[in-house]
């Protein structure tokens, strides 16, 4: 198994496995090349100055060490992360390199006069270039960068030599390549083929392993979902019993109405909480299937945050928080003024339970980064303690803060309910925060009328 990153596309697949096989799976024929190089020093000496045929023996050995030395390198780097750019660029190189050192012996040996001598230079040329149709083929710059030069040096030769079967013989190598070049392509379509069928496996298997995460996140989420309901509907209902309880016994022992009136606003208090929290659930479960009417109309968005503003002056004044709205807010807006107000309002709630004793902002500004019409956001910023970031994604999952609410007001509702809404109308909300920093909401991208 490779330790390397999955690509995202089938060219750097393909790149990639390609530089895998040149690096591990072609096996260099180094008893065929020995061989072969003994039989073309031999043939050389007969013709040229030992000096020459050592200086061609030592490029061949040098290639050599040099292929060895790369496939030695690019191994582990390969299994470690390496682009495969470098590395086919790498192996083509050294493709190039052993074409030149044959290449160099058919032009040497070759004599146009001598028919022996073509067949056995065209024995080196076909039997190197048939070859390499199948190991090569997979990369085509490689192939062709190891054929062109065995080849070329011989034709060359025979084509300017003027001898008639010469150049019928160099026309017949020129055919001979065409031919080979041909079923290289054809190797070369079949290896992508295979690659794509690969690479198209590969993504279904990392899909599969994606939804079936997707899958048990959601059951844990479900279960946590169910406990917090079953929390948060729990206590006030007990509530609702013992008080109950308590008008019971105090007509028995027949107290002032004072206490009853008091018990009473209890019960009333108690049954709007389980009636405020089932009403979310119910919105928050038509929202995410779809069913919750949407109302669009042309909105002034001051008419929006003026009523939440003094909504919640009170609750920012008994927190000892500065609650500032922004001037400037003359924008009309095609939204639903339902789901708007509901979505500021969860903003401000929360961010006057997290500044207690600072400053809560709010105010509009436009990002270019969204398409025209689209552009003005509204944002809503404390100077709380923030969120640490590892929080931040899961900050709309319902009932997420369950586990460590530790007394907070929050049911773990409201985020939830409020990206919902916030997709109804066509919009983002994106978060930011740092720790001792505090933390900015924003709902993005509204239609501007």
């Amino acid at each position: 198994m490779y330790a390397t990153k999955q690509p995202e596309t089938l060219a750097h697949y393909e790149e990639l496995e390609f530089a895998r096989y040149f690096a591990n799976d072609i096996r260099y024929p180094y008893v065929s090349y020995l061989a072969m190089a003994v039989l073309g020093t031999w043939l050389l000496r007969s013709n040229y100055p030992d000096t020459y045929v050592a200086l061609w023996l030592l490029l061949g050995f040098g290639v050599t060490a040099w292929r060895e030395c790369l496939v030695r390198q690019l191994r582990p780097q390969l299994a470690a992360g390496m682009r495969a750019g470098p590395a086919l660029r790498s192996f083509t190189g050294v493709s190039l390199a052993l074409g030149m050192f044959w290449g160099i012996f058919v032009g040497m040996h070759v004599d146009p006069r001598d028919p022996m001598r073509i067949m056995l230079a065209g024995a080196f040329v076909t039997g190197h270039i048939g070859g390499a149709v199948t190991p090569l083929s997979s990369y085509l710059p490689a192939f062709y960068a190891f054929a062109v030069p065995v080849l070329l040096p011989g034709v060359v030769r025979l084509a300017i030599s003027g001898e008639p079967l010469a150049v019928a013989l160099a026309g017949l190598s020129m055919a001979y390549f065409s031919t080979m070049s041909g079923y290289a392509h054809i190797t070369n379509r079949l290896h992508r083929e295979s690659m794509r069928l690969r690479f198209d496996n590969q993504r279904l298997i990392a899909d599969l392993e994606q939804r079936n995460a997707e899958v048990e996140s959601a059951s844990r989420n479900k279960s946590l979902f169910l406990a917090g309901v079953s929390h948060d509907l729990k206590q006030p209902i007990r509530a609702i019993g013992m008080y109950t309880g308590f008008l019971r016994h105090s007509a028995a022992k027949g107290l002032d109405n004072v206490v009853t009136i008091q018990t009473a606003e209890k019960i009333e208090a108690a049954a709007s909480a389980v009636h405020r929290q089932i009403s979310r659930l119910l919105e928050l479960s038509r929202l995410e299937s779809g069913a919750m009417p949407v109302h669009l109309e042309v909105i002034q968005l001051t008419d929006v945050l003026l009523p939440v503003y003094e909504l919640l002056a009170g609750e920012a004044k008994a927190r000892g928080v500065q609650l500032r709205l922004a001037s400037g807010r003359s924008h009309r807006v095609w939204a639903d003024r339902r789901m708007l107000e509901s979505v500021l309002t969860n903003f401000i709630s929360n961010a006057l339970k997290h500044a207690e004793g600072g400053r809560v902002y709010v105010g509009t500004r436009l990002r270019t980064s969204y398409p025209q019409g689209q552009q003005l956001c509204i944002e809503v910023r404390d100077n709380g303690a923030g969120i640490p970031e590892h929080q931040l994604p899961l900050l709309f999952d319902a009932y997420r803060s369950f586990d460590d609410r530790h007394g907070s007001e929050s049911h773990g509702l409201g985020l939830a309910l409020a990206k919902a809404q916030a997709s109804f109308l066509g919009c983002e909300i994106d978060v930011s925060s740092r720790l001792g920093c505090g933390s900015t909401f924003t709902l993005c991208g509204l239609r501007t009328a």
